[in-house]
């Protein structure tokens, strides 16, 4: 009696184990609804065997660091895996993305971007103004001679082929990091990040596999 007492007690167990491993993860109307550490897991185990994982995640661990940089941003998990890049190991923000969510944070109260300078002068480029509710209007610029010398310009990629984006990307990313470092969690642009000396130290692999160490 007590051997089939222990045998039904631990038939339970793994009964239970196995309905806490499948349990549905919630579907809402914004999507999936990650609860915990083990639902976001399997989600990004999920997106990385479907093939939808982006560049630089190609790991369940760094899918995951991006779904928390997401989370803490406000960004849904779809969002946060489109907005948020993974560049020389380092997680940051499409420039596009973090102007978004400052807008909808409720903090901004106006914003303009002027193209200024005449084009193929070192002093084309752009200014960026934004007013953030309680302080004094800020604004920042960015020029050819600026890219120039932080030895951006006719750099091989963005900056050849959508000069005058990059230039509007850098002094929108410079402002809108000194004036809402909060809302932005401190991440840099992905376009400034891109630009920076390459990172030998994937940091971001190394938070993900000690988040993920006991899973």
């Amino acid at each position: 009696m007590l051997h089939k007492f222990f045998m039904n007690n631990e038939n339970e167990i793994i009964v239970a184990a196995k309905a806490a491993v499948s349990s549905p993860i919630s579907f809402g109307s914004t999507g999936v609804q990650l609860t915990s550490l083990e639902d976001a897991f399997r989600f990004a185990k999920a997106i990385v065997g479907s093939g939808f994982a982006p560049r630089g995640m190609e790991k369940p661990e760094s899918v995951l660091v991006a779904l928390q940089w997401g989370a803490e941003l406000g960004l849904t998990p779809m969002a946060a895996l489109s907005n948020i890049a993974v560049v020389n190991g380092r997680p940051s923000l499409f420039g596009d993305a973090a102007l978004a969510l400052i807008r909808s944070s409720g903090q901004l109260e106006s914003y303009s971007e002027e193209e200024i300078g005449e084009q193929g002068k070192d002093s084309h480029g752009y200014k960026v103004t934004a007013k953030r509710r309680g302080f004094e209007p800020q604004s920042e610029t960015f020029t050819v001679a600026d890219a120039k010398t932080a030895k951006l310009w006719n750099k091989s990629g963005p900056w050849t082929d959508y000069p005058r984006r990059m230039l509007k990307f850098r002094a929108r990313g410079f402002l809108l990091r000194d004036m809402f470092g909060d809302v932005l969690k401190g991440l840099k642009t992905a376009e400034e990040v891109r630009d920076e000396p390459v990172n030998v130290t994937p940091l971001a692999e190394k938070v993900a596999a000690g988040l993920t160490a006991n899973l």
